[in-house]
């Protein structure tokens, strides 16, 4: 079991605030707000939400592209939240990122062997010129761009979005990191192609026992590709435990409406029921309570109980490694009753 692996990297009461106007105010920004989360030795998470509910934040503070206001981050058992300079440098080896877009994360003019071996030139000084060039290409043919001296000497520009997001894949991979951070790192590809790149991404994992992160807004896909899922709403985890228990008896409301609108086998098509009304709350809103309230079809199937508006749920055990963040986890198991919009 993954969970009993050591822990190669964790964030604690996780915090990134940002300042923003609105009007002559001075507001504050809670895009990550009180998150805590580790990814353990060969273990896949999948961080997963809407648009704008902080899952890229996280991963951006976890690899310090991002300054976290509070809390704390550590890779390797070792604590970068204020690691800068050389001491960033040598920890970065650790952990590595593919970015959602891999038409815009690549320089488009350089060759697919220097876009892999730039990363080696920078944290492998022991190797030479020729060693570098020969870990480039293994790390290309591991990633199925074969045969590798082929497509090593053409241009970004000349690959189609899956071959780009595999050499993106293989940059990373040629320095051997413990930790990969995926960023949507399907959902700028076409249908055809997805699919190759995640048994990518599953492979790695397998012959390299690699930690990934794999941030995504579609359920479904990390329902079969991760071991664990973390649901994240307005920068808070709602609910996280074994993928197939999340999904498979969601506790939290707001991952049951997410379940509900997933394909139906067989169908391929999603449902209308569990669509959510309404809009999230603006990240600058400071009302106590639950953040999902507004939206929330369980608290107004109750009457809109009080303790929804006044208090903030923590994330409690609801069942063996299985947590949620809702005062009435246990009537949210039932399926999100249809809503009438009329």
């Amino acid at each position: 079991m993954r969970m009993t692996e050591p822990v190669v990297a964790e964030v604690r009461d996780l915090h990134v605030h940002y300042p923003v106007r609105h009007g002559r105010r001075r507001l504050t920004a809670r895009a990550v707000d009180g998150v805590d989360l580790s990814v353990h030795e060969g273990e896949i998470v999948a961080l997963v939400g809407e648009s704008g509910c902080g899952k890229t934040t996280v991963a951006r503070t976890l690899m310090r592209l991002v300054e976290p206001s509070s809390g704390t981050v550590s890779v390797g058992g070792v604590d970068i939240t204020h690691a800068s300079g050389a001491a960033l440098r040598r920890q970065r080896r650790e952990f590595q990122m593919i970015f959602q877009d891999p038409f815009e994360s690549l320089p488009v003019n350089a060759t697919a062997v220097d876009v892999v071996s730039e990363g080696l030139a920078i944290h492998r000084a022991d190797l030479d010129a020729a060693a570098r060039r020969g870990v480039a290409l293994a790390a290309l043919e591991m990633c199925g761009l074969t045969p590798a001296g082929t497509i090593a000497h053409r241009r970004i520009f000349q690959l189609s979005g899956g071959q780009r997001q595999r050499v993106a894949i293989a940059a990373a991979l040629a320095l051997q990191p413990r930790l990969l951070v995926a960023d949507e790192p399907v959902s700028m590809l076409d249908v055809s192609l997805r699919a190759g790149v995640i048994r990518v991404l599953l492979d790695m994992r397998e012959r390299l026992d690699v930690a990934i992160l794999f941030i995504t807004h579609d359920l479904a896909l990390a329902g079969v590709f991760a071991d664990r899922v973390a649901v994240l709403y307005l920068g808070r985890v709602v609910e996280q435990g074994r993928a197939a228990d999340v999904i498979g008896t969601p506790r939290h409301p707001y991952t049951r409406a997410l379940v509900d609108v997933m394909p139906k086998a067989g169908s391929g098509r999603r449902t209308a029921r569990g669509l959510l009304s309404g809009e999230p709350p603006n990240a600058t809103a400071t009302a106590p309570g639950c953040r999902f309230a507004p939206r929330c079809p369980l608290y107004r199937q109750l009457g809109e109980p009080e303790r929804c508006r006044a208090e903030q749920p923590l994330l409690t055990d609801a069942a063996p490694e299985h947590q949620v963040a809702c005062h009435f986890s246990d009537l949210a198991k039932s399926p999100t009753p249809k809503e009438n919009t009329t």
